[in-house]
């Protein structure tokens, strides 16, 4: 993994999804240093990415739900034209491509029981992504210690709906989560406010 975005990561382990425009401004004000922009229009694409750039944002591009770009081949070139250093895939195909194109890249894989964790395991050998994310959450717990050895670092996503979920995941391996909750964006900062707070009452 991209060292620049392994630091992002273990100073804030809640990596926040955007879906669309709407929450620019509240990613951007947030304590979340990483975020997954997905469902973004094709001419608006360059200009978000920018912007979050300038704001000091880490940007994972979920290319396969940008339209124009999931089943185009030049899609992944056309992310490093626009300066775009991280993308996210289901697509093994798509991942090897970003790899070899310089990109950090995050293969996104949903487990919906024991008989599709062995296809998981496969594709995730195929593509040598990065990041792993694992879809849903709560599957994190019923991996063994094995698998997660022969993983890339996971990123736990879907049913992650509370702080508590955000700690299980990351008791349980995972070394980041991703979520639309905007509210958890601020975790780490609702944290060191606490702190504060206890710090200023033992004064």
């Amino acid at each position: 993994m991209d060292k620049s975005l392994g630091a992002r990561l273990a100073r804030h382990p809640v990596i926040a999804t955007l879906y669309g425009t709407e929450q620019l401004d509240s990613f951007i004000g947030s304590a979340a240093e990483v975020g997954i922009v997905a469902n973004v229009e094709l001419r608006k694409l360059q200009a978000v990415v920018a912007a979050l750039t300038r704001a000091g944002k880490s940007v994972i591009v979920n290319i396969d739900s940008c339209d124009g770009l999931s089943q185009d081949k030049g899609g992944v070139e056309y992310l490093v034209d626009i300066g775009v250093t991280s993308l996210v895939s289901t697509r093994v195909a798509t991942v090897q491509r970003a790899n070899r194109a310089g990109l950090v890249t995050m293969q996104k894989v949903f487990v919906t029981d024991r008989s599709t964790w062995p296809r998981s395991v496969k594709a995730i050998e195929q593509s040598d992504p990065n990041l792993v994310q694992l879809m849903p959450a709560p599957m994190l717990p019923h991996l063994r210690e094995q698998n997660h050895a022969a993983l890339p670092p996971i990123v736990a996503s879907g049913f992650v709906c509370n702080e508590h979920d955000v700690r299980q995941a990351q008791a349980h391996g995972a070394v980041a989560v991703s979520t639309s909750d905007s509210q958890l964006w601020n975790l780490n900062r609702r944290a060191e406010r606490a702190t504060d707070r206890g710090k200023g009452n033992q004064r």
